[in-house]
């Protein structure tokens, strides 16, 4: 069978015996595999899937008798969709699987199109503050998990189909020639009734400046995709205090704070050779979410090998630290995340407050002030440091 798993390893700057680790398979299957020699069982091309973060279909080039094709058919509901709004689509079947339910409504659509992260409809949302972690946690908030675990499709509700029929006429409207990612989002917008509304506005986003946005986008002549992070309006990444979190820059007072923090704990760790810090690094957790982190520890003996993509690990170490910009509730609630997968500690510092915020598994929460001293005993035996150490100096 034709693949693509070449390619996607050489991106990755892997070599054969690498994948074959990751896989927990020998070098000779993974070359068997590449050549079309071999194909894969169907638990294996679903562990490729994951480890690159790609569909199957993506992968394995699709034969009719194949039984990747009869998995994966072409449903009459994709006909007239774009490859990325079909994409969009399948995204939302994962996010319906994640949340254990039995259908496809328009909030699974939302999650869908921040998943698919390279279209303008996701870089749009992503500008306005609206990452996909933080529509996660809305959703989850508002519907909750279900009790489905079978591995099915999931037909989409009644206010979805309403979004695709929104999206369609919008195409007919402005003669396009198939449903994009876009019309997708400006169904989702006008399809007021809907959990995504909610999220949305949950998210403090004011709809008609989004659907006047989208609209914009969609009436430009050739309908190119440029990145919005490069666009010139009053959601610009470099401007908007609705940036996402992963893409805005730190605003002065914690960036400072970053640093301050992060040169106490290199300056003891690294003559100890103890572990590594690292700083706004991507975490592939083990219920596959990829997270990021303002800071985060990693110990020696958990981190043999320096990865040259996400960590597939959950650091022992994760702190975040409040921005103008930020809602701490968001913060507190992606420590938690990190936690419940396995970090032992999680640190929220509060520059307005001027307070560090520690969670440990098993323990109550502790709320440090100035005048208290920080310490990390069971991960950093005898680093400490005062709380009024991280805030900015007053020069004379």
């Amino acid at each position: 069978m034709k693949n693509r798993l070449r390619v996607l390893r050489t991106e990755r700057n892997w070599s054969q015996a690498n994948l074959a680790e990751r896989l927990d398979v020998s070098r000779q299957t993974v070359n068997a595999l590449e050549t079309g020699k071999s194909d894969p069982s169907l638990p294996l091309a679903f562990k490729i899937a994951e480890l690159f973060n790609c569909p199957v279909e993506k992968i394995f080039i699709l034969e009719q008798r194949s039984m990747f094709a009869r998995r994966f058919p072409q449903e009459k509901s994709f006909e007239g969709l774009s490859e990325k709004a079909i994409e969009v689509l399948r995204l939302a079947q994962n996010e319906s699987k994640r949340l254990r339910h039995n259908f496809v409504g328009t909030e699974q659509i939302l999650l869908g199109l921040l998943s698919e992260r390279t279209s303008f409809s996701a870089q749009l949302l992503q500008s306005m503050g609206v990452d996909l972690w933080k529509a996660q946690v809305e959703v989850q908030k508002i519907i909750g998990y279900g009790s489905t675990l079978l591995d099915r499709q999931r037909p989409l509700t009644p206010r979805a189909k309403q979004v695709l029929k929104l999206a369609s006429e919008a195409v007919k409207r402005l003669s396009h020639d198939e449903i994009d990612t876009e019309h997708i989002l400006l169904g989702l917008i006008r399809e007021k009734d809907g959990v995504s509304t909610a999220v949305l506005k949950n998210l403090g986003i004011n709809l008609q400046d989004l659907e006047q946005q989208v609209l914009e986008q969609l009436q430009q002549p050739l309908r190119e995709e440029p990145s919005v992070l490069m666009r010139t309006s009053r959601f610009n990444w470099a401007v908007s205090s609705e940036s996402s979190e992963a893409e805005r820059p730190a605003d002065f007072t914690s960036g400072e704070i970053s640093v301050r923090l992060s040169t106490r704990l290199v300056s003891w760790i690294e003559p100890r050779q103890l572990g590594r810090v690292v700083h706004q690094t991507g975490f592939a957790l083990p219920n596959g979410d990829v997270l990021v982190t303002r800071l985060a520890f990693i110990s020696r003996e958990r981190l043999k090998r320096i990865p040259r993509t996400y960590p597939e690990l959950v650091p022992d170490l994760v702190v975040e630290i409040k921005s103008a910009f930020d809602r701490v509730s968001l913060l507190q609630d992606k420590i938690q995340l990190f936690l419940e997968q396995g970090a032992k500690i999680g640190l929220l510092i509060d520059p307005d407050e001027q307070t560090v915020t520690c969670d440990r598994q098993g323990s109550e929460r502790i709320i440090l002030k100035n005048g208290e001293t920080l310490t990390l005993t069971e991960l950093l035996p005898e680093w400490e440091l005062p709380v009024s150490e991280l805030w900015s100096p007053v020069f004379d």
